[in-house]
């Protein structure tokens, strides 16, 4: 593989993402939400605890969590089945460029195109803060948008799984979309469900609770935000009280490289060796 090569299809790829309408659409209706969020909280000095900066990131973490994976899954799942659907994937291959540099370049420029959302929805509720004086929690609120970074990637790499094996866009997004509630909305009720039937201890219960990378980014930040654990809940509480904070902090973030490297390399394994018919 040539790095140069890999650049110069992920320069290609960001400034396609960018032109994509509903990327246009997901970047807007994020930093639009995020100012309504920092406006309804103005209104009150601390939520939960929370002032300044960190009131904005607490208040930010939904939001993250329903958009981010939403729009990593959804480009994702599209990046590479778009060009088999339209036929433009041989062209592709035709110039002097491997599957691995494609399926990393293209990584890599939507990857940027993601973290340029979040940084630009992230930068504008910071301006916004510092004009009002309030300057408490800034580096809790930078280690949640890094935290936001890794969970587009590591939802961007699941989605990439789907671009590999699907060969019609229609069929990726809505694979995607499923894999979306599952993760956000299914997983949470799984776990309840095996809670209760399984009656699962505390530490069983935060690592499959843990093994879900959304859940991963959402202790993680809590953690990042807040030192009072009660708020983590049972399993939180007891994991970190037996682990301490720090080992659960980097416990978590195993969680979300895991998710990022993993299905990467699924992905290239699959478009690289196990499909033929590109070639």
């Amino acid at each position: 593989m040539e790095l140069n090569k890999i650049l110069l299809i992920g320069q290609k790829e960001s400034r396609e993402s960018l032109r994509n309408r509903w990327f246009i659409v997901y970047a807007v209706s994020f930093s639009a939400l995020a100012l309504l969020l920092l406006f309804i909280g103005s209104s009150k000095s601390t939520i939960g605890g929370y002032t300044g900066f960190g009131r904005t990131a607490a208040s930010l973490i939904n939001l993250i969590l329903l958009f981010i994976p939403l729009i990593s899954l959804t480009i994702g799942s599209i990046a590479i089945s778009v060009e088999r659907e339209n036929k433009t994937l041989p062209y592709l291959l035709s110039h002097p460029v491997s599957k691995s540099e494609i399926l990393l370049g293209k990584y890599i420029g939507i990857l940027i195109s993601i973290w340029l959302t979040l940084i630009f929805g992230f930068g504008i509720s910071g301006i916004v803060i510092s004009t009002q004086g309030i300057g408490q929690g800034l580096s809790g609120y930078i280690m949640v948008m890094l935290l936001s970074g890794l969970l587009a990637s590591s939802f961007l790499s699941i989605g990439f799984i789907v671009s590999v094996m699907s060969s019609r866009t229609s069929k990726s997004v809505g694979i995607a979309v499923f894999l979306w509630l599952a993760f956000l909305i299914f997983g949470d009720l799984g776990v309840m469900g095996s809670a209760i039937s399984m009656d699962l201890g505390p530490q069983k219960l935060f690592f499959l609770t843990a093994a879900n990378p959304a859940e991963a980014f959402k202790i993680a930040s809590i953690l990042t935000l807040s030192q009072r654990v009660e708020i983590l809940g049972p399993a939180g509480v007891y994991a970190v009280r037996v682990f301490g904070e720090t080992l659960v902090f980097i416990i978590l973030l195993s969680v979300l490289f895991f998710w990022t490297l993993i299905p990467l390399m699924i992905s290239a394994l699959h478009f690289c060796y196990l499909r033929r018919e590109e070639k």
